[in-house]
């Protein structure tokens, strides 16, 4: 079994209802070692013009951001999964780097979904539409949630750095 780690769209309730997951099968998580930043192309949107970026993570061993694990998934709903997500490689975190909110307990046996390389620009801004949804996701799981949310995710400033959005 799976535990997986969502930290973009399916952050938001409704998006992980499209997908068959109800509120028993989560748990807020934060995670150690990564950077969340909207510099990832999209897959499947469809948006003209700069502001096409979709979440993604980079390797900051300084960094940390939150997320929504999604527990005890089978390997048949990881393959679906993989094609859902085909801009992206499922990875394994290390034991250690995800704890639960509050209680601080270690989850092992986490994936999650990094971008491909070939699918990432420094020249692209957030999907708003995208930003809401991930944004009214994290709402969705109170205000210390989107306060971390908002603390920990970043963007490109079209000037070659990374900025908090």
């Amino acid at each position: 079994m799976y535990n997986q780690i969502v930290y973009g769209s399916l952050l938001h309730v409704e998006e992980l209802k499209k997908q068959g997951i109800d509120s028993s099968k989560i748990e807020l998580v934060k995670v150690a070692g990564y950077k969340r930043v909207f510099n990832q192309l999209p897959s499947w949107r469809k948006v003209d013009g700069n502001k096409k970026a979709v979440m993604n993570i980079e390797k900051d061993r300084s960094a940390w951001f939150n997320a929504v694990l999604i527990k005890n998934l089978s390997q048949e709903y990881i393959d679906e999964l993989d094609i859902r997500e085909r801009g992206y490689d499922r990875i394994s975190l290390n034991d250690g780097d995800v704890t639960v909110y509050g209680s601080g307990q270690v989850v092992k046996n986490c994936i999650v979904y990094r971008g491909k390389i070939g699918k990432q620009s420094s020249d692209i801004l957030p999907n708003e539409e995208y930003f809401q949804i991930c944004k009214d996701g994290a709402a969705s799981h109170g205000k210390e949630f989107l306060e971390d949310y908002m603390k920990t995710t970043y963007q490109n400033s079209l000037d070659g750095s990374i900025k908090l959005i």
